[in-house]
This record gives structure tokens, sequence and C-alpha cells, in this order.
């Protein structure tokens, strides 16, 4: 009895300071909703490697995200961001279209043919310091009424850059 509460102990210890590893995804891995679409929506990251500051009892992972449509003008009709873990991609989160003009400066949700749009302040905010992949992603209707996509990864590190 006492062999198997110590072991309990030490295994409940082991869960609570664990690191966890949420893996690397591989290029070629994609989730299952964008994976017949055509790519037609530059998504660009800087830094595409995110290194945390803490300021107070937070860490903030501060980065910026572009958008860009080359070919013709696209409407938005959805996007969020994936996160990575389990050797798969996992929906976070799918953003209301308003959020959309507001953070990247669209018009009604339509990128215009060669227009950049940027999210300046799109950042990672959180009380714990860990790392990890995540991928924005956006789907639209272009001109020709075709469903089309653009997605891009951003690595989130555990690289605190002032202790």
């Amino acid at each position: 009895m006492k062999t198997n509460f110590t072991f309990a102990l030490c295994f409940l210890i082991q869960l609570a300071t664990g690191q966890v590893d949420y893996g690397t995804p591989e290029n070629e891995t994609i989730p299952e909703k964008l994976k017949n679409l055509e790519v037609a929506i530059e998504v660009i990251h800087f830094p595409k490697e995110n290194d945390p500051i803490k300021i107070k009892d937070k860490y903030y992972w501060k980065h910026a995200t572009a958008i860009l449509s080359k070919n013709s003008a696209v409407k938005i009709i959805e996007y969020g961001a994936y996160l990575f873990y389990n050797n798969q991609w996992h929906l976070r989160k799918s953003y209301g279209l308003k959020d959309l003009d507001k953070n990247f400066g669209t018009k009604k949700q339509i990128l215009l043919q060669g227009e950049p749009y940027v999210w300046s302040k799109n950042w990672r905010v959180d009380k714990r310091l860990f790392g990890g992949w995540a991928m924005w992603y956006f789907i639209g209707i272009n001109e020709n009424g075709d469903t089309v996509c653009g997605y891009e990864t951003i690595n989130t590190t555990s690289n605190l850059l002032n202790q």
C-alpha cells in the first residue's frame, strides 16, 4: 500500500512539473480543412521564430502577421489559428470576421489585389512560459468564385529575452 502511494505521488509530481513537448510539425502537415484548397493568400509572420519578454507577471510573444492576395481580390469567409500538439494540428480558435477588419485594416473582409494588410500587434500573452507551434489560416472566395486559402506557421519559444 505504501509503495503504491509513493508511486502515485511521484507520478503526480512528474505530471505537475514535467516540461510539455509539443513537437515540431512536418512541412507537409496541414489541417484537413485546408488540404484541398488552392493556396492564393500569402501569410507572413514577423519574426517567424518568436521569443518572449516578461512584463510584470506576464509573458509576451510580440509579432506581426501580414496577409496579401497577389492574383485577385479575395473576400475572407473564415480565419483563425491552430496549435500543434500530439503530432497534429488542433483548432485553437476561429475569429469573428469583424475582427479581421479591426485587426488587419480590411474593409468588409476584402483583400484587394496586391494590397498588404498587417496586424502589427498579433501578440500571444500568457502567465506561463512555454513554447509551441501555431498556424494562422485564412479562407476566402476569389473573384472567380473559387474557395482559396493561405496559412503560415509561427514558432513561439520559451527562450526568455529579458531575465
